[in-house]
């Protein structure tokens, strides 16, 4: 387009590095330093909205003699994160028939008897169908053949359970004790629920992450020494303990200096009163982000993340190919 990108790009190679600074399974902290503002921004709009999850898309309902609504249940399952990699499935259009390439199939049939007291309907509770749904769609038997068995609503051409990839990873939900329903005396819930892969701009139930976000690394500058009670006063001034006090020289001098300034919230209580703002200013590393994200559990975050950049690299690529 006869625009010469050389010099940015060669600033970005000798510049751009990401450290990793927290990392567990459900979440991690990073920073990201180098890089601009919108690439930063389009990372975190790609993981809440582009990433494919599995979710609960159709509920079948058998029984529901709870005092939940049967929309509100099928939401509420529906926002349970499953344990199940993406990956492995084929997203399902309106004429595809349910198979064990798009579609998870779990039962949950709980009752309270009567007599009894109370009871939480809790997650692990989900029931997975590897062989496809149980659900018969009617049952009365033809005429034609009266030793014949019900229709069921689908039935998969392999059990899932026989493919590699799940054979040693059984799917369910991720956390076993998220409550769906109370059930009391005499109440009893019975359904089907089917999951299907989608994104999360269709609807939340599909995003991968519980959120992801970055804000720039804060910059704590002491634009003077600040000693001996002033020091004292300006720690205490911090709720966040971002300043610390050290020794100086032999005669029991003592200075405040900046200890955890990743820490700072930019709360701006320190240049609160009487010319703090002569002593300590603050800022933003504008091209330092620290970046943070919390999955659902349906994948890891480093997967997670990723799987967003190999997204972006694609939009890059169309936006090359369309522009040549």
């Amino acid at each position: 387009m006869g625009v010469d990108n050389s010099l940015q790009l060669e600033h970005f190679h000798d510049n751009f590095r990401l450290e990793v600074i927290r990392l567990n399974e459900d979440d991690m902290e990073f920073d990201m330093i180098g890089i601009d503002a919108a690439l930063a921004n389009a990372l975190r709009r790609i993981l809440i909205a582009e990433l494919p999850t599995m979710a609960i898309e159709k509920v079948l309902i058998a029984n529901n003699t709870s005092v939940i609504q049967d929309e509100v249940l099928a939401h509420r399952l529906g926002l349970i994160p499953l344990k199940v990699d993406p990956r492995m499935f084929e997203y399902m259009s309106e004429n595809d028939v349910p198979n064990e390439k798009n579609t998870i199939v779990f039962k949950l049939h709980s009752r309270c008897e009567r007599g009894s007291s109370r009871i939480k309907v809790l997650s692990n509770e989900l029931q997975w169908l590897p062989r496809g749904s149980e659900l018969a769609l009617s049952t009365e038997k033809p005429a034609v053949d009266p030793t014949s068995r019900p229709r069921t609503y689908t039935s998969f051409n392999c059990s899932q359970d026989s493919l590699p990839e799940f054979s040693n990873n059984p799917i369910g939900p991720k956390h076993a004790d998220i409550i769906i329903a109370k059930l009391g005396p005499g109440q009893e819930i019975e359904l089907e629920a089917h999951a299907v892969k989608g994104m999360g701009k269709t609807h939340a139930k599909w995003s991968p992450v519980a959120t992801a976000w970055y804000r720039m690394l804060p910059e704590v500058v002491l634009l003077q020494e600040v000693e001996g009670e002033k020091a004292e006063e300006l720690v205490k001034k911090c709720p966040v303990k971002v300043f610390d006090i050290e020794d100086i020289g032999k005669v029991g001098r003592k200075r405040a200096t900046v200890a955890r300034p990743r820490s700072c919230t930019l709360c701006r209580e320190c240049i609160r009163g009487d010319d703090w703002d002569k002593y300590v200013t603050l800022r933003r590393v504008k091209d330092h982000f620290i970046f943070t994200i919390e999955s659902t559990g349906a994948l890891p975050p480093e997967v997670l993340f990723t799987e967003a950049v190999k997204i972006l690299e694609g939009k890059c690529e169309r936006v090359i190919t369309e522009l040549s």
